[in-house]
């Protein structure tokens, strides 16, 4: 199990690496192309597209993941839940699109809104089917995906932003990406669905708790742009979001390709807690060994790099870059929880871990962006995400018994090493 699992986690490490490579490409050629006010422009309307999926989003493969066995009609219900989640999406979308672009005072918001809520809707319409493949622990076909879905999403957003210089190009090329995504997951499991929601039992529970924790976690993802949004103008919103998405990088291509595989790997040793501490500790030690010194050097050459493949019009982003950078290393420390909570079905703990960052960060960021502007948000994210750690070594130790201070001195050659660094 940990040989098969390790291989997934490596297998969609690369596909996130070569994804991500993909991305940067395509953001060097758009920041080159486009004004950081499109770009701000894109980030208004890209924050409730996020928020309202985000709070949308089910966990619906790793409620098929977790079942013993598998039936047509589990399969059959999955679509039928995703169909359903889409028809929701797109009433809430058409339905907010119209005082959101009123709240911000920017009337092209309301078309960017309707074209950008194809791609969640869109997301969760992919083929149930592919379950198969997770449940083996074989994530190649994820790969091949990607990496494809991606290549297309840049092709046509280079092709537009080239040709016409406007902001739709980034919007052509987010939509574009999950369409070719489903077609592809059809082709690698074909799969002709049924309408009808037969075992919606065996999803009840798990998503109930997992939809209320994630409504809770995109309010706290997006309330910094939010709030920005509001009391700072396009291009500076532009800068932070450039920053922002930036310092992400590393998170999502070291990070969160590995919490697929390892729920799978989780779930073979969930009768066994001790097992489950030791895979933990070890799991968080690697995910830093290899995340930590990456945030790290991003932050470090922040200043070198964003003039030299940005352009001198994204200065302004380096000293956000800077510390934003390390803001996500405090994450990664405890970011194995999910997969963890997710395989010993201990969703509620996500609800409790959201309630206590909405009612930490929020109000933080209201006193520090009000003060300080840009800088009150980065100071906020980095304050938040370490109170957050504590927090949740507080639930692994629920879960395992680990105790916090074993979890802050486990990595303790990571941490001495990126201080050297």
């Amino acid at each position: 199990v940990g040989s098969r699992t390790a291989g997934s986690v490596a297998w969609l490490m690369a596909s996130r690496l070569m994804a991500r490579g993909i991305d940067f490409i395509t953001l060097v050629v758009l920041a080159r192309t486009l004004s950081p006010a499109d770009f701000g422009l894109i980030s208004v309307a890209m924050t409730l597209i996020f928020i309202v999926e985000a709070v949308s989003e089910l966990p619906i493969s790793q409620s098929l993941v977790r079942l013993d066995t598998i039936g047509r009609s589990h399969l059959d219900t999955a679509f039928t839940i995703g169909l359903i989640r889409g028809g929701l999406l797109a009433s809430v979308f058409a339905i907010a699109a119209f005082p959101f672009s009123w709240i911000y005072q920017d009337a092209r918001l309301v078309p960017l809104i309707l074209f950008l809520a194809l791609s969640p809707i869109t997301r969760g319409l992919q083929s149930p089917a592919m379950v198969q493949f997770a449940r083996r622990i074989d994530f190649r076909r994820d790969l091949i995906i990607e990496i494809v879905s991606k290549l297309c999403g840049f092709s046509l957003a280079t092709v537009l932003a080239v040709t016409t210089h406007s902001y739709w190009a980034i919007a052509a090329g987010t939509v574009a990406t999950p369409i070719v995504a489903m077609v592809q997951s059809y082709l690698f499991a074909p799969f002709r669905p049924r309408i009808g929601l037969r075992r919606w039992r065996s999803f009840a529970g798990f998503l109930g708790w997992a939809s209320v924790a994630q409504a809770l976690g995109a309010l706290s993802w997006q309330s910094d742009k939010l709030i920005l949004g509001r009391l700072i103008g396009k291009a500076d919103l532009g800068h932070f979001s450039m920053a922002a998405d930036l310092s992400s990088v590393p998170e999502q291509v070291l990070v969160a390709p590995a919490m697929r595989p390892l729920m799978a790997g989780f779930v073979t040793m969930r009768e066994s807690r001790d097992r489950m501490a030791n895979a933990y500790l070890r799991i968080s030690q690697t995910l830093l060994t290899i995340a930590a010194p990456a945030m790290t050097g991003m932050s470090l050459v922040a200043a070198q790099a964003v003039p030299v493949v940005l352009g001198a019009h994204w200065v302004s982003a380096v000293p956000l870059l800077q510390w934003l950078a390390l803001a996500p290393i405090f994450v990664v420390w405890v970011s194995p929880l999910d997969p963890m909570a997710m395989a010993m079905d201990r969703t509620s703990l996500f609800f409790r871990q959201r309630i206590v960052e909405v009612a930490i960060k929020i109000p933080l960021l209201l006193t520090l962006i009000s003060a300080y502007g840009m800088a009150g948000a980065v100071i906020g994210r980095l304050a938040t995400n370490l109170i957050l750690m504590v927090v949740t070594m507080g639930y692994v130790r629920q879960l395992t018994g680990l105790g916090i201070v074993r979890q802050l001195v486990g990595p303790w050659r990571v941490i001495v090493a990126t201080l050297v660094m």
